[in-house]
């Protein structure tokens, strides 16, 4: 069972609130080794809400939309770690990962974000998680604009200038994510945001 959860399932610690205060973040930690996984998450509690998986089952049972980012280990035992990558690249757990391996991983030829390298040095490990995050900010305030955008298209009245308020604060929002994204992630944003333009 997740150390942040209780026998019930409720959250012992955390906070679900999604208004960028440090533990509003939720971060899936995953490693073959439950030390590692017990490590990782015991640094990132610091700074985030951790949902901790000893196997692939339990890191399927820990996504949903709260989690803004997972460190998967690839060989993680269970279903399968690839099982864990397709669900979150096809259901509402859209995240951002981050694979835990033993050697240099090419992100580009596979479905994770990025890669730390075990062992993790703690503050790479924040770093990344930090980065990793804010992306993950980013595209969901992204796709909350373009959905109120869709629906203003079809508002009037008072409900237009709700929605108009609403799509300014989300503008504002964007803009201060983006700003806070450095040279490549700035640029990939960028042209997520062209490519997703009705």
């Amino acid at each position: 069972m997740n150390p942040d959860e209780t026998a019930d399932g409720e959250s012992a610690t955390r906070d679900r609130s999604h208004d960028g205060s440090p533990h509003g973040r939720v971060v899936l930690v995953a490693d073959r080794d439950p030390a590692v996984t017990d490590e990782l998450a015991a640094v990132l509690r610091e700074r985030f809400t951790v949902r901790s998986a000893y196997d692939s089952a339990d890191a399927l049972a820990s996504l949903d939309p709260d989690v803004s980012v997972a460190l998967l280990d690839a060989e993680l035992p269970g279903l399968s770690a690839q099982r864990v990558v397709d669900r979150v690249r096809t259901d509402d757990a859209d995240c951002q990962i981050a694979a835990l391996a033993d050697e240099p991983v090419d992100v580009e030829s596979t479905a994770f974000d990025d890669y730390l390298l075990k062992p993790v040095d703690d503050d790479r490990l924040t770093e990344t998680v930090e980065r990793l995050s804010q992306r993950a900010t980013y595209r969901t305030t992204l796709e909350e604009f373009f959905r109120v955008a869709r629906e203003r298209a079809n508002a009037d009245g008072e409900n237009r200038d709700r929605l108009d308020r609403r799509l300014s604060e989300l503008d504002d929002s964007l803009d201060d994510v983006f700003r806070s994204l450095d040279g490549p992630e700035a640029y990939d944003a960028a042209l997520r945001e062209l490519d997703t333009d009705p």
